[in-house]
């Protein structure tokens, strides 16, 4: 094999990196509707919002922290 070839091989294994999610990504990934998220993001209590162009997206880093931010602790 020829070390081009291992090179390709090699990428074509790795999935690729996502940054940013669009609506139906970032929806399945908090597994509610993406009218439901839309809804949020609206009314200012969704996730951030990253807009580039006309388009929306959702950096990962702001959907975890989201969640985070909606997490309960132990009910004591």
């Amino acid at each position: 094999m020829t070390r081009h070839a291992r090179h390709i091989s090699a990428h074509a294994e790795m999935p690729p990196i996502k940054l940013l999610l669009d609506y139906p990504a970032a929806a399945e990934a908090l597994s509610m509707s993406r009218g439901a998220l839309r809804d949020l993001v609206y009314k200012g209590r969704g996730p951030t919002v990253t807009k580039i162009g006309s388009r929306t997206f959702f950096a990962i880093k702001d959907l975890e922290r989201f969640v985070e931010k909606h997490r309960e602790g132990p009910l004591d």
